[in-house]
């Protein structure tokens, strides 16, 4: 009987915390922050017929985003169905989730591993801060990369069947990248490794195959939603869809990868550690003997070049590391599946692997419990709703929050999307800030919902992302403070003048 490796054992023990804290993390909320609420509002406005709202509409208010499609959609179903918009986001990201581990496990057989080991594996994926905090922040991310995980699965060879074809497959591989890249478009570098991969493998004619139904299928994809947003989706893309991304960030963005992840996920760090013992130590001759390993490696590679690009955009952070964890996590399990052969040097390097993914999965032990505590101290849809509450009195006009999820939890369709788009729109289009600045000015809000004080030492930067400098001055001059709770500030208008019932 093989042996289970250590990694899968406590990766076993890592998805059984993970699975105990998740219900305090879904009744704190204490992931869901103001990327959360954009997403949620998506969702809201779609359940309210309206697939992506205006940059700037009348009745509405600002709207501009990045966001695709696929997962503020099945929010808006569950939401339709009765679900409260924080429950559905919650439902969808276990789901993601445990398709994830699911999608991973199944790999991992096809790398040669047990069912025991298999199973254990497969919860590396989730191991990194991004991937936990993408089980309770009710994100597209975790979608976008199970789906990845369970096409690029689809495309190995099953070592049960020596021989068996797997290329008959091709067309269910294209199908879950086409669905993959509208969750987010980045996770077109699993269908870039994928082609690689089948390419790689001699099997020209299904990698040419493969490239040609995912780019017929997103091409088809992307059609079909901006017809039905009217043309606001391909307006959005073209005015906001780089994120405010420069060439000197770009440059930038290896050292703001290492920075995020030694600050934010030491977890994922060591996972990428595995990985690249497994990528030195890798015989010669192991891609030959092991497709997985093969494939693995290809998207670790495509993962890292979209992470880079997306770094370079200011505001991005850990939560775009998933895909790169979790094909860390995948490689370190191909490396550690039978024959052990495949790593040169088979005792001190296969060693060294399953010695840094089983460390991957403590560290990940030890930020999961730590998450749990934090969970059950303190709640941030408490201080949410707290921040509504003191934002309630005052002239029937909308709130202005910087977090959607605030007036969400109120039953109020956020008056801002998103308030890092609205500044990028702001700085692209003057009239867009000149709009906000003169409601501001005239107290067009009942209240003002920050989430930061804007006498903070850090306000200035922060809000150079978030609203836009004019914003913040105009806050500053004319609104004074009623309640700080949590991340959250409240403040209410100190001049006289009427509340302005829709936009200049």
């Amino acid at each position: 009987m093989r042996r289970v490796p250590t990694a899968a054992l406590i990766g076993a023990l890592l998805a059984l915390l993970t699975l105990a804290r998740l219900p305090s993390a879904w009744a704190s909320g204490n992931a869901l922050n103001h990327v959360s609420g954009a997403w949620m509002a998506l969702a809201d406005d779609l359940a309210h017929g309206l697939l992506y709202r205006p940059v700037r509409d009348p009745a509405l208010g600002f709207g501009g985003t990045r966001f695709f499609p696929l997962t503020f959609a099945l929010e808006a179903v569950l939401f339709r169905a009765g679900l409260p918009l924080v429950v559905a986001g919650q439902l969808l990201a276990l789901a993601a989730g445990l398709s994830a581990a699911l999608g991973a496990a199944h790999f991992l057989r096809r790398a040669g591993h047990t069912l025991p080991a298999a199973a254990g594996l497969g919860a590396l994926p989730l191991a990194g801060f991004a991937g936990q905090l993408g089980l309770a922040s009710a994100r597209g991310d975790l979608p976008a990369a199970a789906l990845s995980i369970w096409g690029l699965s689809c495309l190995l060879p099953d070592p049960r069947r020596p021989g068996a074809r797997t290329v008959g497959k091709g067309g269910i591989a294209a199908v879950l990248f086409v669905l993959a890249f509208l969750a987010k478009p980045t996770a077109l570098a699993a269908a870039a490794a994928g082609t690689a991969f089948l390419w790689r493998s001699g099997e020209r004619g299904p990698a040419v195959r493969l490239t040609m139904r995912v780019a017929v299928g997103c091409a088809l994809a992307l059609a079909a939603v901006d017809v039905l947003s009217a043309g606001r989706f391909h307006e959005l893309l073209g005015g906001l869809g780089t994120g405010g991304a420069h060439l000197a960030g770009l440059v930038h963005a290896p050292l703001r990868l290492a920075e995020v992840m030694v600050r934010e996920d030491p977890a994922g760090l060591v996972l990428l550690a595995a990985a690249g013992s497994a990528l030195l130590g890798r015989h010669p001759s192991a891609a030959a003997r092991s497709p997985a390993l093969l494939l693995a490696s290809l998207w670790l590679a495509s993962s890292l070049a979209t992470v880079l690009a997306v770094l370079a955009s200011p505001g991005t952070g850990v939560n775009h590391l998933l895909e790169l964890e979790a094909a860390a996590a995948l490689l370190a399990g191909s490396a550690l599946s039978p024959p052990r052969t495949r790593l040169a040097g088979p005792g001190g390097l296969s060693r060294l692997v399953s010695a840094a993914a089983a460390l991957a999965a403590a560290v990940s032990l030890f930020t999961s419990a730590a998450a749990w505590r934090r969970d059950r101290a303190g709640s941030r849809i408490a201080e949410a709703r707290e921040a509504l509450d003191a934002a309630r009195e005052g002239a029937p006009a909308p709130l202005l929050s910087e977090d959607p999820l605030v007036p969400l939890l109120g039953g109020e369709r956020p008056f801002a999307l998103d308030a890092w788009m609205l500044r990028i729109e702001a700085d692209r289009d003057p009239t867009v800030a000149a709009a906000l600045v003169e409601r501001l000015r005239s107290g067009g809000f009942r209240a003002v919902v920050l989430l930061r004080a804007v006498d903070a030492p850090d306000a200035e930067e922060w809000f150079s992302h978030e609203l836009g400098s004019a914003a913040l001055a105009e806050i500053r001059q004319r609104w004074r403070p009623a309640l700080a709770v949590g991340p959250y500030h409240v403040y209410r208008f100190a001049e006289a003048g009427p509340p302005s019932e829709r936009l200049p």
